[in-house]
C-alpha cells in the first residue's frame, strides 16, 4: 500500500422515520401492493458492495438477483420460494445469501425490513 493512501472507517446510524421510495416494478408484482422503500447506507471505493436497509409491505412479486446479496432481517416476515419450488420463511434474526442469477418469488406477509449488502460486477451507481 502507498503511504500517501488514507484507510478510513466507515460508520452509519440506521435511518429514523419512513425511508424513501425504492419501487418494485409493476410488471413484477403478483397479488397486493408490495410497497418497497429503502436506503443506502454506504459503499466501498470502487462501488461494487454496497450498504443499506429496505423494506416492504405485505404483498408478493418475482425477482430475479443480478447480484449477490446477504440480508439480515430486522423485522416482519417473507416467505421466499426459490424456482425449484423451495421455501423459505425468514423472520427477525435470519440471515440469507441470494447468488446473482437466483429467481424468486416473494410473499411479504408482515411488513419486513432487513439490512443488506449486495456484491456487484459494475460499480452500483444511485
Amino acid at each position: 500500500m502507498d503511504q500517501s493512501e488514507t484507510i478510513e472507517l466507515l460508520t452509519a446510524s440506521a435511518p429514523a422515520g419512513e425511508l424513501p421510495p425504492m419501487p418494485i416494478d409493476a410488471d413484477l408484482i403478483t397479488d397486493g401492493n408490495p410497497i418497497a422503500r429503502g436506503t443506502v447506507l454506504m459503499q466501498t471505493a470502487d462501488k461494487k458492495v454496497t450498504a443499506g436497509i429496505w423494506t416492504c409491505e405485505p404483498g408478493a412479486f418475482r425477482w430475479t438477483y443480478t447480484w449477490d446479496e446477504f440480508f439480515h432481517v430486522l423485522e416482519g416476515a417473507v416467505t421466499v420460494i426459490t424456482n425449484d419450488g423451495t421455501r423459505h420463511t425468514l423472520g427477525p434474526g435470519d440471515t440469507a445469501h441470494f447468488p446473482n442469477g437466483l429467481k424468486t418469488h416473494w410473499h411479504v406477509d408482515r411488513t419486513v425490513r432487513k439490512f443488506f449488502v449486495i456484491r456487484t460486477h459494475e460499480p452500483f451507481e444511485l
